[in-house]
C-alpha cells in the first residue's frame, strides 16, 4: 500500500517556502524585505490520475484551497466523503489558491496522493506531482515546514545592567518563551551572537519589547547569548532549538585534536544554516544566497549526501521565468546556479529533476546572454552586483573572474542540453570564442597571472580570477603552474580574509596537489577563529582584529554573521583531498578513493556515497579502505586497487 502524503505542482512547496523564509528578516526591530524578485507558486493547479478499483470505495479529498473533485466529468466537493464505484475512472482534482499554496492528500490504497499523481497548472502540461515525507497525515499542513525541537538549557546565568544575562554555551537557533511574567511590567529581551551583542540594546540586530501579557512566544531567532530584563517579575524561560533531523555520514580526525574541533565546528555551523533550504547564516539575513548554496551542495555530498535539500534551494533559487535580474540581483550568482545544477546531476544522476527544470534554466540562460556587451563579456547593467568576493579588486570594464565563470557555465549548458536531448553546439561556439577573449585580453605573461581588467590598464592581480582558472581547469597545465608561483604562493599578492573565498582557494590549491599548504591555512585560519572563541563559523575572519573588532562588518558593529555556512568548507576539503574520495562517473556509478595524508600522520574517517559510504583509516604506514558500494578504485602513489562492496582493504604504505 503506498503511503499517502499532500502533493502539490513541482517546485511551487519551495517556492512558497522560500517566499516565508525572505519575508522574515528583521533588523534593529524593523523589518526587512530582500532586495531581490520573489516569485509565486501557481494559483490555479489541477492533479490528475487514473484509477482502478476492484471494489466500491469511499474517500475524501483533503484540502485547504477553494476548489472541486472531478470523477469521470462529475463534480464533487472538497473534505467531504464521495462514493467511487468499482471500476475504471478518471480522477481529477482542480484548485485555485490566491494566497496559499494549492495542494491535496487523499489517504486511500486506490487513490492515495503521492508522486504518481500528475499536476498542471492550467495549460495542457502535466509533470508528476511534488510531495514529501514529512506530510503524511490529513492533519498536516505542508503550508509550515516541518521541523524537529529540542528544549536547550543556558551553562550560565548571570545578573548584570538590570536583568539576566544566559550563555547557551554555543551558538543555536529557535523560539524563546517566557511564562509568569508580570503582564504590568515591560519585557526588553535582546539576543546576541556575542556577549557584546545580547548586552548591548541599541546596537544589537535582534531585539524585542514585551508588554501587557504573561506569556510571551516569540519567533525563532538565532542566539548564544540572551538578556532579559523584565523589571521584578520572577519568570520561566523556555528556548528550543530548531532543526532538521540530518544525519552525518562523513566524519573527520587526525592526530591533531584541532582539526578535529575545527571539522566539528564545521559541521555544527552547516546543520545549523540546513534548514528550509541553505541559508546564508541564521542571525542576520537568513536568506539563500546563491553563491553560498554553491558551496553548500558541495559540502552536502562529504557530510550527510542530503539531495532533497539540494532540490529544494535549487527550486528556490530558480524560481519562474519570466527573469528580469540576475539571482540575488548578482551576476556571478546566477552563473554559479546554473553549474551547480550540472554539478547536482553528476553527484545523484537525477535526470529527471533536470528535464524538468531545464525550460527554466535556458530561460534563465537567456536572460544572461541579453546583458552580455557587444563582444559576449559580461559586465554589470543597472540593477546588478559583480561581487565575487570582499575583497578589492579592479573592477573597470568586464572582470576576469566573471568571465572565467561564465565561460564554464556555457560549458555546463551544454552539457544540460546534451542531458535533456537538446542542441548544445551553441553553448560551445559561445564558451570556445569567449575562451578565446578571455586569453587574449586577461592574461599577462609578464606577471604570469591574469589580471583583473584589460579596460583600466592598471594590470591588477588579484587571487580570485586566477584560482577560477584552476578549479574550472580554463588555464593550460603550465599557466597554472604559473598562477601557483606568482598568485597563491606569492604574499604580495592580497590575501583573502572571507571563509567563502579562502574555500576556493584551498580546493585550488589541494587541486594542484598542495595539500600541505591547504592544511597550513585551514589550521591557522580556522583554528585561529576558534581560538579567539568561536563556536561556530564567522562570516569573515581577520586574524589581525581584536575582541569586539571580529563582529562589526557592514558598517555595523555586530554586522559580521557568527555562523556562517560559507565557512563550513573543511568537511569538503579534508574528504575530497585527505580521504580521497570523488565520484568518476554520473551518481558515483564508479569512483575514486586516492587518500593523501600531507603534514598528517594519520587519517581516520568516511564520506557519504549517494546510497552508502567510503571509510578510509591510516595509521603507521597501514591503510584500510571499506567502502558499501561496489564501483570503487583505491588509488595509492599511482597504482589502482578495486574495491569490493562490504570487504575491506588493506595495504601497507606511506601516504605522507
Amino acid at each position: 500500500m503506498a503511503q499517502a502524503r499532500w502533493i502539490w505542482y513541482p517546485g511551487d512547496f519551495e517556492i512558497f517556502h522560500s517566499n516565508l523564509v525572505h519575508s522574515r528578516r528583521e533588523d534593529f526591530g524593523i523589518e526587512y524585505p530582500p532586495m531581490w524578485m520573489l516569485f509565486s507558486p501557481y494559483p490555479r493547479v489541477d492533479f490528475k490520475k487514473y484509477i482502478e478499483s476492484a471494489e466500491d470505495r469511499t474517500i475524501r479529498v483533503h484540502s485547504r484551497s477553494y476548489g472541486m473533485v472531478l470523477l469521470d466529468g462529475r463534480r464533487y466537493p472538497l473534505n467531504r466523503d464521495f462514493h467511487i464505484p468499482a471500476g475504471s475512472h478518471n480522477l481529477t482534482v482542480r484548485l485555485a489558491d490566491t494566497s496559499g499554496l494549492p495542494s491535496i492528500f487523499i489517504d486511500d490504497p486506490v487513490c492515495a496522493t503521492d508522486s504518481s499523481w500528475l499536476a498542471g497548472n492550467g495549460s495542457e502540461n502535466f509533470f508528476p506531482a511534488g510531495d514529501s515525507p514529512a506530510y503524511i497525515s490529513a492533519d498536516d499542513t505542508p503550508e509550515r515546514f516541518a521541523f524537529s525541537y529540542q528544549d536547550i538549557f543556558p551553562v550560565s546565568t548571570e545578573e548584570t545592567g538590570g536583568g539576566k544575562l544566559y550563555d547557551f554555551g554555543r551558538e543555536t537557533y529557535g523560539p524563546v518563551s517566557l511564562s509568569g511574567v508580570d503582564p504590568e511590567e515591560t519585557v526588553f529581551v535582546c539576543y546576541g551572537e556575542s556577549r557584546e551583542e545580547a548586552t548591548d540594546w541599541d546596537r544589537a540586530f535582534l531585539r524585542q519589547t514585551l508588554r501587557g501579557s504573561s506569556e510571551y512566544q516569540m519567533v525563532p531567532r538565532a542566539f548564544r547569548f540572551l538578556f532579559i530584563r523584565a523589571g521584578k517579575s520572577s519568570y520561566s524561560l523556555r528556548a528550543r532549538y530548531e532543526y532538521l533531523p540530518l544525519k552525518d555520514i562523513g566524519d573527520f580526525r587526525c592526530e591533531d585534536p584541532l582539526v578535529k574541533k575545527i571539522w566539528d565546528v564545521c559541521s555544527y555551523t552547516f546543520h545549523l544554516n540546513s534548514r528550509e533550504f541553505y541559508q546564508d547564516g541564521i542571525k542576520r539575513d537568513r536568506w539563500v544566497w546563491s553563491g553560498d548554496s554553491y558551496q553548500s551542495f558541495k559540502i552536502n555530498l562529504y557530510l550527510y549526501f542530503d539531495s532533497a535539500m539540494i532540490r529544494r534551494t535549487i527550486l528556490a533559487l530558480l524560481g519562474k521565468p519570466p527573469y528580469e535580474q540576475h539571482v540575488n540581483t548578482i551576476n556571478d550568482y546566477t552563473l554559479y546556479l546554473i553549474v551547480s545544477i550540472w554539478e547536482y546531476y553528476r553527484a545523484t544522476g537525477d535526470a529527471g529533476f533536470v528535464r524538468f527544470i531545464q525550460p527554466r534554466v535556458k530561460a534563465l540562460y537567456d536572460f544572461v546572454l541579453g546583458r552580455l556587451d557587444g563582444d559576449g563579456l559580461m559586465i554589470a547593467r543597472p540593477g546588478d552586483w559583480i561581487f565575487i568576493d570582499w575583497s578589492p579588486m579592479d573592477k573597470d570594464g568586464p572582470l576576469c573572474a566573471e568571465q572565467i565563470l561564465l565561460w564554464e557555465t556555457a560549458g555546463c549548458m551544454a552539457k544540460l542540453a546534451e542531458l535533456c536531448g537538446e542542441p548544445s553546439d551553441g553553448y560551445r561556439r559561445q564558451a570556445g570564442a569567449l575562451k578565446a577573449m578571455i586569453e587574449a585580453r586577461y592574461w599577462d605573461g609578464e606577471k604570469g597571472a591574469y589580471i583583473d581588467s584589460y579596460t583600466s590598464g592598471k594590470r591588477n592581480v588579484t587571487r580570485h580570477a586566477n584560482i577560477f582558472a584552476i578549479l574550472y581547469d580554463f588555464a593550460s597545465s603550465e599557466k597554472k603552474r604559473s598562477i601557483m608561483k606568482n598568485v597563491l604562493n606569492n604574499p604580495s599578492v592580497a590575501q583573502i580574509t572571507t571563509p567563502y573565498f579562502k574555500f576556493f582557494e584551498l580546493d585550488a590549491r589541494c587541486k594542484m596537489g598542495d595539500l600541505a599548504s591547504a592544511q597550513r591555512l585551514l589550521t591557522s585560519y580556522w583554528g585561529g577563529m576558534l581560538q579567539d572563541g568561536a563556536t561556530s563559523v564567522w562570516e569573515q575572519y581577520d586574524p589581525a582584529a581584536k575582541g569586539a573588532e571580529h563582529y562589526a562588518m557592514y558598517g555595523d558593529a555586530y554586522g559580521c554573521s557568527l555562523c556562517h555556512a560559507w565557512g563550513s568548507g573543511p568537511i569538503y576539503l579534508l574528504g575530497r583531498y585527505c580521504l580521497g574520495v570523488s565520484p568518476t562517473d554520473i551518481a558515483y556509478r564508479t569512483f575514486r578513493v586516492e587518500p593523501h595524508a600531507g603534514l598528517y600522520r594519520e587519517l581516520h574517517g568516511s564520506v557519504p556515497l549517494p546510497d552508502g559510504n567510503v571509510r578510509v583509516d591510516y595509521k603507521n604506514g597501514s591503510l584500510r579502505v571499506l567502502a558499501s558500494r561496489s564501483g570503487g578504485t583505491l588509488v595509492v602513489h599511482g597504482r589502482e586497487y578495486p574495491l569490493e562492496s562490504g570487504e575491506p582493504f588493506k595495504l601497507s604504505c606511506s601516504l605522507t
